[in-house]
């Protein structure tokens, strides 16, 4: 059985966040995935920028939200990141976002990312490091 990697990190909703109606504008849920990367990034040793060191970057190729509920100003959203094991050259998270205050869930998400070398050529099989790093964690 594949272990489940997941990280966890909260962020606080500023007035910067609302749309005209009070409530955190929809495109902003694409922000709040990206502290979800880094801090899952931070949590397992897959850092954008040591990868990126490394001779590879990972765009974002696909991005899903589907939104539940409302977030509002003065609360904080919850953001869990979970791995999701592929074989692919390419790196598939899912999250869920909650708001701290009510604990209900106010999205669901999915990013897909490939790797790109140097030279931006998208890379078919995953990176050597890729490969270690899936070993280490058992998440083949």
């Amino acid at each position: 059985m594949t272990k489940v990697l997941s990280s966890t990190c909260e962020v606080a909703i500023t007035f910067g966040d609302l749309d005209p109606m009070g409530i955190v504008w929809h495109g902003n849920y694409i922000k709040f995935l990206e502290h979800g990367r880094e801090a899952f990034g931070r949590d397992h040793g897959m850092d954008a920028m040591d990868m990126y060191h490394l001779g590879f970057s990972t765009p974002i190729v696909r991005s899903q939200v589907d939104h539940k509920a409302m977030l509002e100003y003065g609360d904080s959203v919850v953001i869990q990141t979970r791995y999701v094991p592929t074989a692919a050259a390419k790196i598939v998270l899912r999250y869920t976002l909650r708001s701290k205050g009510t604990g209900r869930i106010v999205a669901e998400a999915e990013t897909i990312q490939v790797f790109l070398d140097k030279e931006r050529r998208l890379q078919l099989l995953p990176p050597a490091f890729y490969q270690a790093w899936k070993q280490k964690f058992e998440v083949e």
